[in-house]
């Protein structure tokens, strides 16, 4: 589009959604609705950011995450978590009973309205009906079905809250993102005609890892002659770092220029710190704590390898933004076969695959590809063309506009 318009993505406020990832990638869609239309606005709660400045609150370093809390007795009972759930989703049923306070006049070219969905957030699609245009709706997971595989019941309540809290935005969108096949079913679990969906997997900004400077940030940390593998996220059970942790004892008897490299922070950073301790790796695995995200293109890029682990394939649903920011700056991931990442990495040849849950096919994989830099080297390249070319926000909001027939 020639004429300059600017696109509004709703978003709860930030203390309602507090995943640092879901920011990110919120972020990243600003990003790509920035350079195509010419700018694009994060309403958050009542206030408006920039791309640039929500990347700045997320994964700020912050020691208190790390610290372990003595529980309280009450809370931790069932029923304690049942009234704490019960208050919050009433609580967030209220808040979207209030009108979006926001001067329509800036919005008015826009093409459509943007909505990450959120359990009963139906704000954005209101305004795309004042506006009189389009409402897309990316859904990362169905708030209730991704709750319950995590062990979150709502006794009494769930089928309101999974009826006027996930079905009822996807049935008012004129369009449904998703990241993935397995969140696709779920969606038309809800009633969702297959025709209103599109999979959008995650996607990065490319631009920042343009800006890379990972041999500068390999000599800050004393790493220019190692051989460095790589992992970043937040430090959470499912993110199998055991396993990673237990592969690279392994790994590094056998290559003594290896070091691990652990980007992130995470209620599981302190027993990860110590495991890594009672092996006797304290001087071979580096945490680096929370780093914004602004930065975060750097350490990637001063990666060798990077390492993706999972236990097990059962309800993996996700599309991680870890392994598009791994690929977008050039770097080959070692992943274990499961969801998406199979499919990434099968279709790309940006890595190799192992089988979940296996200490020993990851050991043998590193051990395989370490002395190989030429095998890496073409990894790489693979990796980043991929990213280019399947990756990139631009290519879904062609998808956006040839769905709705918009004109750029």
């Amino acid at each position: 589009m020639t004429k300059i318009v600017s696109v509004p993505l709703i978003a709860p406020g930030f203390n309602r959604l507090r995943a640092d990832a879901v920011w990110v990638t919120i972020a990243n869609w600003a990003d790509g609705f920035d350079e195509h239309y010419g700018k694009a606005e994060v309403i958050a709660g009542e206030s408006s950011y920039s791309a640039d400045e929500i990347r700045a609150r997320c994964f700020s370093a912050d020691a208190e995450k790390t610290k372990r809390k003595k529980p309280k007795r009450f809370r931790h009972t069932y029923l304690a978590k049942l009234l704490e759930m019960f208050a919050k989703d009433l609580r967030w049923y209220n808040e979207e009973q209030k009108s979006l306070s926001i001067d329509l006049e800036r919005f008015k070219d826009a093409p459509f309205v943007w909505q990450h969905h959120d359990l009963f957030q139906t704000r954005g699609l209101k305004l795309a009906k004042k506006l009189g245009v389009p409402s897309v709706l990316f859904v990362d997971a169905p708030y209730v079905w991704e709750s319950k595989k995590w062990g979150v019941h709502r006794l009494g309540w769930e089928w309101f809250a999974k009826r006027r809290g996930d079905a009822h935005p996807c049935e008012k969108a004129d369009l449904i993102l998703v990241v993935s096949e397995d969140v696709k079913r779920a969606v038309m679990d809800l009633g969702i005609t297959e025709s209103r969906i599109l999979i959008t997997p995650c996607t990065v900004s490319q631009k920042m890892f343009d800006q890379a400077k990972g041999n500068e940030l390999r000599k800050s940390l004393g790493l220019t002659n190692n051989f460095v593998l790589g992992w970043v996220g937040s430090f959470r059970k499912f993110h199998s770092l055991d396993l990673l942790i237990e592969a690279f004892a392994d790994v590094s008897s056998n290559i003594p220029e290896a070091k691990l490299l652990l980007v992130g922070d995470g209620p599981e950073r302190i027993r990860l710190q110590e495991k890594v301790e009672s092996y006797g790796l304290s001087d071979r695995v580096i945490f680096s704590g929370n780093v914004p995200h602004n930065k975060i293109h750097s350490y990637i890029s001063s990666f060798d390898l990077a390492v993706l682990p999972s236990q097990s394939n059962e309800g993996f649903h996700y599309s991680p933004l870890k392994l598009r920011e791994f690929f977008a700056a050039g770097v080959p991931v070692i992943a274990s076969a499961v969801g998406d990442v199979e499919t990434v990495i099968t279709e790309s040849n940006g890595g190799w695959l192992v089988p979940p849950g296996s200490k020993k096919s990851i050991v043998k994989m590193i051990k395989k590809i370490q002395g190989d830099a030429a095998s890496i080297n073409e990894a790489g390249l693979k990796a980043r063309s991929y990213s280019i070319e399947e990756m990139g926000i631009s290519k879904q909001i062609r998808m956006i506009e040839d769905y709705f027939g918009i004109q750029s």
